[in-house]
């Protein structure tokens, strides 16, 4: 329990939460000060034709924002908080595996709308075309975020509920109405990258 100093194990081990909370600082300063300028090709807001348009950055703007905000608060809150927990071989193991599901939703949700149309008989270089019409538009981003979604709760649940899986479809075609019906110039993910 006491080490040769006098201090408890616990008191020197870095707490997870203040570790993920710099980690989550660190990746969004890198997102907006560095990726987000270098890869978007407008600004936040653009005006075109006395009309205030989104720019490229603004959403990844705006998510990397909440991480950072997230993270300052994991920073903050640790601080305040005396002790905390060592990082263990557990803790990454959860990182690893909740990355990977991220990871294979955000193929899905790419690969989704290339693939059906390809199955329609046209060429992946066909969906290029088809990215910004309906149903084509939809169909990454719906199934992809609703895998995401539903998966994550499945996690959590410890096994997966159709409700569950309605609610995420609900809530990614609710998010899908909320970016595209107001915009006309507004690509849902990924289609802008296609």
């Amino acid at each position: 329990m006491f080490g040769l100093t006098g201090v408890s194990s616990r008191d020197q081990a870095q707490p997870t939460d203040r570790i993920l909370g710099a980690v989550c600082l660190l990746l969004a300063l890198v997102l907006v000060f560095i990726w987000i300028p270098l890869d978007a090709e407008t600004g936040l807001i653009e005006k075109a034709r006395r009309r205030l348009v989104i720019g490229d950055g603004l959403a990844p703007t705006v998510a990397a924002s909440l991480l950072g905000v997230s993270g300052l608060w994991l920073l903050v809150s640790g601080a305040v908080r005396r002790g905390g927990g060592a990082v263990y071989r557990h803790n990454i193991t959860f990182l690893l595996r909740f990355a990977l599901l991220v990871a294979s939703c955000l193929v899905v949700m790419r690969w989704t709308g290339p693939v059906a149309v390809w199955l329609s008989g046209d060429t992946f270089d066909g969906y290029r075309l088809l990215r910004d019409t309906a149903p084509w538009k939809y169909l990454g981003y719906l199934l992809g975020g609703t895998l995401l979604i539903a998966g994550v709760v499945a996690w959590i649940e410890r096994g997966v509920r159709w409700r569950s899986v309605v609610l995420a479809f609900g809530v990614v075609l609710a998010l899908a109405m909320l970016y595209d019906l107001p915009f006309d110039d507004l690509l849902l993910p990924p289609n802008g990258d296609v």
